[in-house]
């Protein structure tokens, strides 16, 4: 355990509460002559001592002013400055010592995002289509960002001397009905209203282009949008494999070619099963999503450099440690492998499959064996924790996107009319019922060897969910750890049964109490800031307020961490603390309008601090190196130009201004990732 002083190491309750980007030089001052600030320890060096505000995330709450750390990266002390000086080195000392207004806290750790395809977007030949976000996150907006959906659109159109073969797709992501408003176009022939009914054939036709065929996906990542040329060329693409069209085989995960009354298809794509067809016809221009599927060492190595400004921006916004929320294949897992171990690669990756990539249905055998680190660094004393963690959990999608109108609901929650979502009701599940969900996963639960991580975020897919592992529990007690990604249309009494897994008190269907399970949740709390007035129309305002419910998992001591969802939302995790600390929230399309959603649920720094580092490591089962700066972890370390405790409303201060703190550096193993500014 650390060393504590009563002068200055005490818990966060103690202390008097008032009060994104990394910089290339340190700012650090050195206390000894055989180093510099922000530098590597001399070859002679064996341990490095950080001295300064040291906010460790621990459960006690504890600020240290010390931390030493050995050439393998490993803490050894914690504690006060003088007796960390004082003790005995072998082999001499670094000392790091921190500006009077910096704090050094464990890098953040994000639980949850698509990490491929966020790096995937910026590279050539994807049009971005997102909205703009608004007030303080703004610095984020890609110059192309457009409030009105068919603007958007016509960002798309090819120059009309560009020379393509007619069977080569236009690619768009980040569309999103749900905040970009639809104004009459020029476009689009017509002064009236559009309909979002006719968004994907009718005007990617005639905004974007009839002869080539366009593929968008939606910002939820849910939906995709394709014109009558696609489902043409893909539908000829699966007749040359002598597939039908569509495959029948993707409704077993949710897959959709949605069809209107006249029976043709209108262009909406639901869920990645609907999506593959597509992927699979625009294979061979070989563009980046296909080769993700076809030739992953390829990808990684040709692609460093269109990845490299987005893989910096997540460094400098103080990130360590991402967790990639949804392998798809075996090939998209050695996609995530090659990135993570790219020596230039500046942070570690823990990798999430879908269950159909680990384990054959029909041949009921395993595909993939559950993995960690190379190496443990509390094991082996000559191993240093590699940047790769291993791929240790399962992901099964229950339901679709809360704005793209596919979250499953119940009572007392229904999608509104009128709107995009109208008719939409309860919205949909990717499967028949928790037994379902249950049968899917079965086989690698009875296993006891993954985790499990199931996205769900109507309260109804909450509760399948919560009925699938209570069932699965009682057939055979899993030791790890169970995670629900999102929990966005929260209720009280799903917060209670949840509760209930963890304690044992839950009692299924069939009358019997499901042993205790280790379940945890993860939010993407993005959906209050840039959706939050989406929702009050889309839900209403009783629903609305209770996205995200903080407040309840605090009554109901159910642990919560913070996540981007990325590409969903931008991977800022000092954004996700100041959004869970105010949730504030914006209207579309001006964002003038700003007003609090659901105060009940506001968080405390202290406690979106612990969601951002500590929590999210406890989910992945990362813990035991990370989350947290105590001896005989790792230092994987951020340091901040500003303490964020100092903005807790509570004690006066301000929270709005979390967002503006600076990061200044960022630590794996105990050395700098970068230089510094």
């Amino acid at each position: 355990m650390p060393r504590r002083s009563p002068r200055s190491a005490f818990p966060l309750r103690h202390l008097p509460w008032p009060s994104v980007l990394l910089g290339l030089g340190l700012g650090l001052l050195c206390a000894c002559a055989t180093t510099g600030g922000g530098g590597r320890p001399s070859p002679e060096s064996s341990v490095t001592v950080f001295i300064g505000k040291i906010l460790t995330m621990d459960d006690q709450g504890t600020i240290a002013e010390a931390v030493s750390v050995d050439s393998k990266g490993r803490i050894l002390e914690v504690g006060t400055e003088k007796e960390l000086l004082q003790a005995p080195r072998g082999q001499g000392m670094k000392i790091v010592r921190l500006e009077p207004q910096q704090v050094l806290l464990p890098g953040f750790i994000e639980p949850h995002m698509h990490t491929l395809m966020t790096l995937i977007q910026d590279m050539a030949g994807l049009h971005d289509l997102a909205p703009c976000l608004p007030g303080p996150y703004s610095s984020a907006n890609p110059s192309s960002c457009k409030n009105e959906l068919l603007e958007a659109l016509q960002t798309m159109q090819p120059a009309a001397s560009a020379k393509a073969p007619s069977d080569e797709f236009l690619l768009g992501v980040n569309l999103d009905p749900s905040r970009q408003q639809f104004s009459p176009s020029p476009c689009a022939g017509q002064q009236t209203t559009p309909s979002f009914a006719d968004l994907p054939k009718k005007y990617l036709a005639a905004c974007v282009s009839a002869d080539r065929p366009v593929f968008i996906v939606d910002q939820s990542g849910h939906l995709a949008y394709v014109n009558q040329k696609a489902i043409d060329v893909t539908c000829a693409s699966l007749k040359k494999e002598h597939q039908e069209c569509p495959p029948a085989s993707m409704a077993a995960t949710g897959g959709e070619w949605v069809k209107g009354k006249d029976g043709q298809f209108t262009g909406l794509i639901r869920e990645e099963a609907g999506f593959k067809p597509f992927l699979q016809a625009m294979g061979k221009s070989l563009t980046p999503l296909a080769l993700l599927e076809s030739d992953p060492r390829r990808l990684i190595a040709e692609s460093t450099a269109s990845m490299k400004r987005t893989i910096q921006e997540m460094r400098e916004a103080g990130l360590t440690t991402l967790s990639e929320g949804g392998l798809m294949s075996k090939q998209q897992l050695e996609a995530a492998k090659l990135l993570a171990e790219d020596p230039a690669f500046p942070m570690r990756m823990t990798g999430v499959v879908f269950y159909q990539a680990a384990y054959d249905a029909k041949e009921k055998r395993e595909l993939l064996r559950p993995t960690g680190p190379a190496c443990d660094p509390q094991r082996d004393a000559s191993c240093k924790l590699p940047k790769w963690l291993g791929a240790g959990s399962i992901k099964l999608w229950v339901d679709g996107s809360t704005q793209g109108c596919t979250a499953k609901l119940q009572l007392p929650y229904r999608y509104q009319s009128p709107g995009h979502c109208a008719g939409s009701e309860e919205g949909r599940a990717n499967y028949k019922g928790p037994a379902d969900v249950a049968d899917q996963l079965r086989p690698l639960w009875l296993a006891k060897e993954w985790r499990f991580q199931v996205h769900a975020n109507g309260n109804e897919a909450i509760q399948w969910a919560i009925d699938a592992f209570a069932s699965l529990q009682q057939e055979a007690q899993n030791p790890h750890r169970v995670l629900f990604i999102h929990d966005t249309v929260g209720a009280l009494d799903t917060t209670q049964r949840i509760a209930g897994l963890r304690n044992g008190s839950y009692v299924a269907k069939d009358g019997k109490k499901t042993p205790p399970l280790d379940a945890r949740v993860t939010h993407l709390i993005g959906h209050v800031a840039y959706w939050g007035n989406a929702f009050v129309g889309m839900l209403g305002e009783d629903a609305a307020r209770n996205i995200d419910p903080v407040g309840f998992d605090r009554q109901y001591g159910v642990p919560f961490s913070l996540h981007s969802d990325s590409f969903v939302t931008p991977p800022r995790p000092l954004w996700y603390v100041e959004q869970a600390v105010t949730r504030r929230t914006w209207a579309y399309p001006a964002l003038e309008k700003s007003f609090v959603l659901g105060p009940e649920h506001v968080a405390t720094v202290q406690e979106a601090l612990r969601a951002i580092t500590l929590e999210p490591a406890r989910q992945h089962e990362l813990d035991a190196w990370l989350g947290s700066i105590e001896q005989g972890k790792i230092a994987d370390f951020v340091v901040l130009d500003a303490n964020p405790l100092d903005f807790d409303p509570s004690r006066g201060g301000d929270p709005t201004k979390i967002s503006k703190i600076r990061v200044v550096q960022t630590y794996l193993n105990g050395e700098p990732t970068a230089g510094g500014r």
